[in-house]
């Protein structure tokens, strides 16, 4: 049995950990969730009865994944059992993999199409119906455990989005491909179609972990209940979020409330908080507990409980003169208030705006480090087998990561052998020292690539013409970068194609980030700068329905990231396509909050 030391966990988390039935589990920021999930995992590990059985863990991103994993495995915990991953990876290995059969529409065998491939093909469709100005991005679309539902709020659209869709569909039928959100629709699918495979599973997986779960989506529910529900409550679950936190219901995400959770696994729930927040001071709590759309109990008991907190607001600057206020902003907190350059973090709602501003900001601060959007020099395709073989190459060789790149060798290895590609010859650790082994004096990034990945080609006796998929994955995976760096390159970043940069992607985070507030989800820092905090981007003005409400989980999400130091910037002379030709407001939630900010 898998044991800690006392002052390891608070009662809180060990509550969680002992509770034999199912859990709904409501973390505030900063609580130790990841802490918690880790021994939850460990534990759960150490009491499995049988060689066959397996703890599954869904985590809503492949690096979160990556994290609990190599914590897991540090502490000492043989994880031979545990499979955690994404709900899509869980839905290909475990359920379309195995039993594609059971459907007409996958039979003869399919492929997932690259996310970049997707795109170019719904592009392509899209170019058809020019005079109604349809996009990519109009053609977005949601499964839902009976139908797919479309993204697109403009209703005049829907009828040529659906003739496009239509084609799309038709193609990728023709090609035996499925995308990313047919993943679900066909693993659902097959579960529903053939019951005993959700009772097999049922068998294999005393244990499934949630995270995350106000982020999942409609037809997720449906496919972990199918399982849950005909184990007869021997498969036990843990689900744990914090609704305050759910921001991306525009992808069709949400946290069901307990109710609605136990009428779908047709069992009862555990309820339990995560209260106490380690991350924030008192201040900063008090603040951002504000904007809370869930009313659940924080308390600020971390070493950071009586700093002496920076909160401001500036809803004078205008736009045009945004760079200077952040760099005073940057300056002041380095130099005042001794931050770290890694531990700040400057957050906008919209991507469009932030690779100018790091082009900027790394101009007027030569001294300091960057890592934001414009910064990754190819195309970051995480589906794509060749940006997985990447990860490897392109890591330098460390003891502290040598269990996550060894992983990587495992998963390159076992996607080589879903292509068909024999492996029987190789192990991880073998491709793993073959990768470390390899000297390459090739300074373009692209290149570098190419000569490698033909090397390692050549040790595991491939040739990427023989394999269809591969090759598809080859070729997508270099007209993509080759793209972006060209997109790169002409606005300005003319070293981006070196392999110093390319090396930069995998490096732990170094530097000031900058990223939005969905991407910073997650994460936590010292001082956190936000702007763009204006009406039509928080919220968005295309939210009419949930808007108010979206926009307190919005800066709750980023108010919560900080550890000491806030400064949120609501800028002058911004509108969205002439939306609003005298400038966007600041949110409406900033205006109203009575809250008595620090002057600088």
């Amino acid at each position: 049995m898998f044991v800690w030391n006392k002052d390891e966990l608070n009662s809180e988390q060990e509550k969680a950990i002992f509770e034999q039935n199912s859990v709904l589990l409501v973390a505030c920021p900063g609580s130790g969730k990841t802490r918690t999930l880790i021994y939850k995992i460990a534990y759960e590990l150490s009491r499995l009865k049988s060689e066959k059985e397996f703890i599954i863990a869904i985590t809503y991103t492949n690096a979160a994944a990556d994290e609990i994993k190599d914590r897991v495995e540090l502490l000492g915990v043989d994880v031979t059992q545990l499979w955690i991953g994404t709900i899509h990876s869980f839905c290909l290995e475990w359920i379309l993999r195995p039993y594609s059969l059971y459907l007409d529409e996958l039979k003869n065998g399919f492929s997932v199409i690259n996310s970049y491939d997707a795109e170019e093909l719904l592009e392509k469709l899209c170019k058809s119906f020019e005079g109604n100005k349809l996009s990519l991005y109009d053609c977005g679309y949601i499964a839902t455990h009976d139908k797919f539902i479309l993204m697109c709020k403009d209703k005049f659209k829907h009828k040529n989005i659906r003739a496009v869709l239509t084609k799309y569909f038709n193609i990728l039928k023709q090609n035996n491909q499925i995308d990313f959100e047919m993943i679900l629709a066909y693993s659902f699918k097959i579960l529903k179609k053939r019951p005993v495979i959700s009772q097999i599973l049922s068998k294999l997986f005393p244990f499934i972990l949630i995270d995350e779960y106000q982020d999942t989506k409609e037809i997720q529910y449906h496919i972990i209940s199918s399982i849950l529900k005909a184990g007869n409550s021997k498969s036990r679950t843990l689900i744990v979020g914090d609704p305050n936190q759910a921001i991306y219901d525009s992808l069709g995400g949400f946290p069901m409330s307990k109710s609605d959770l136990e009428l779908l696994f047709g069992f009862k729930l555990t309820i339990a908080d995560l209260s106490k927040n380690y991350r924030s001071s008192s201040k900063i709590i008090n603040y951002f507990n504000a904007y809370k759309t869930y009313d659940n109990k924080i308390l600020s008991v971390g070493k950071n409980k009586d700093y002496n907190s920076l909160i401001t607001f500036n809803n004078t600057i205008h736009k045009d003169n945004l760079v200077d206020e952040i760099v005073n902003l940057v300056i002041l907190n380095i130099k005042d208030k001794h931050i770290s350059q890694n531990e700040i973090c400057i957050a906008a709602p919209q991507w469009y705006p932030l690779a100018s501003l790091t082009r900027n900001l790394m101009v007027r601060l030569p001294e300091c480090s960057f890592d934001g959007p414009g910064m990754s020099p190819f195309a970051r395709d995480i589906d794509n087998f060749w940006y997985k073989l990447s990860r490897i190459v392109l890591t330098e060789p460390s003891p502290n990561l040598y269990i996550r790149r060894l992983r990587w060798s495992t998963e390159v290895l076992n996607e080589l052998s879903n292509f068909g590609v024999e492996i029987s010859d190789f192990t991880n650790k073998g491709l793993l020292r073959f990768c470390n082994s390899v000297s390459i004096d090739e300074e373009e990034g692209l290149e570098y690539l190419r000569i490698i990945f033909d090397k390692i080609c050549v040790f595991l006796k491939i040739s990427i013409p023989g394999f269809p998929i591969l090759k598809e994955h080859y070729d997508s995976f270099f007209r993509s970068s080759e793209k972006r760096i060209e997109k790169l390159q002409k606005e300005g970043n003319e070293f981006v194609d070196s392999i110093s940069n390319f090396k930069k992607v995998f490096k732990q985070r170094e530097g000031i980030t900058v990223s939005t507030i969905h991407g910073i989800k997650g994460e936590e820092y010292d001082t956190v700068i936000g702007f763009g905090i204006l009406e039509g981007w928080v919220p968005h003005f295309s939210d009419k329905i949930n808007g108010a409400k979206n926009s307190k989980k919005m800066l709750y999400v980023l108010s919560s990231r900080a550890r000491k130091n806030l400064h949120l910037i609501s800028e002058i002379g911004r509108n969205v396509n002439n939306y609003n030709p005298t400038g966007l407001k600041p949110t409406s939630h900033l205006l109203s909050y009575d809250f008595k900010y620090d002057e600088i």
